[in-house]
């Protein structure tokens, strides 16, 4: 224990002694200290990055940008679809029971070439596929190149 020792006693006066409490006060800094860190690395996970609108003129111009051909690949149970809203569409079979993970790698590395800025596709698993297998074709699409890759309702599209 941490002591404070005032020196007293003469002139008939009592001796001030007073101990303080140590392990309390270090309790609670380890408690703050940890509140912190784990408040810290949270922070980042649940950041919402948002723009807003600034007042002004209004912009000049009145036509929308065209609308961005998107890149979808569905998970069916019969194997699957690399389509695109352009109206190309790629059947990638079964082989017996297992997905042909091989052939859709290979389609996918061929979409690659042809556009090698595009960094987003959209994967849609129909009803009744499997979960591993869904994760399995994310992992590979974020391998081959389509980091902003994104989930969808196989039904949606």
């Amino acid at each position: 224990m941490g002591g404070v020792s005032v020196e007293g006693g003469h002139g008939g006066k009592k001796s001030v002694d007073a101990e303080v409490p140590l392990i309390p006060f270090i309790d609670l800094l380890l408690c703050c200290v940890m509140f912190l860190l784990v408040s810290a690395v949270w922070n980042q996970l649940g950041r919402i990055n948002a723009n807003q609108q600034q007042p002004g003129p209004a912009s000049t111009e009145d036509t929308p940008p065209p609308e961005r051909v998107k890149l979808i690949l569905q998970v069916q149970s019969s194997g699957y679809v690399l389509a695109s809203t352009a109206g190309d569409r790629t059947q990638i079979a079964k082989n017996g029971d297992a997905y042909d993970i091989a052939e859709l790698r290979s389609q996918l590395q061929d979409r690659r070439r042809m556009e090698p800025n595009r960094r987003d596709i959209i994967v849609a698993p129909e009803d009744g596929v499997r979960y591993e297998d869904v994760v399995g074709v994310m992992d590979l699409v974020v391998g081959e190149g389509y980091p902003e890759m994104s989930l969808s309702d196989g039904a949606a599209l």
